[in-house]
């Protein structure tokens, strides 16, 4: 299990949690948009450790969004960002769309 050195859920209770989430409700308080932005984040960090051209990451549904994100996480990790950069992203997002780590 990933535990990102954040305070908040680790990546895996997130995705879960996300996962569970009905397509009408990723439409409430700005949700979609907070993820998508923190897609892009993610996808441009990675992009611009690796010394490549920041690429615009695909729209493929609301159901997609939490794959998307634990790809663009782990790709992001492996290009070299730094672990808080991404804890901080990712923390932001769970704040962003009231995502509670389990008792």
């Amino acid at each position: 299990m990933t535990v990102f050195s954040r305070p908040g859920p680790d990546l895996t209770d997130m995705l879960r949690r996300l996962r569970a989430r009905p397509a009408s409700s990723w439409g409430h308080a700005g949700r979609e948009a907070a993820a998508r932005s923190a897609l892009q984040e993610l996808a441009d960090l990675a992009a611009d450790a690796c010394g490549e051209i920041r690429r615009t990451v695909p729209d493929v549904g609301v159901l997609a969004l939490p794959d998307q994100l634990a790809v663009l996480a782990a790709d992001a990790a492996a290009a070299g960002v730094p672990s808080g950069v991404v804890a901080g992203i990712l923390g932001d997002l769970a704040e962003r769309l009231a995502v509670r780590p389990s008792p």
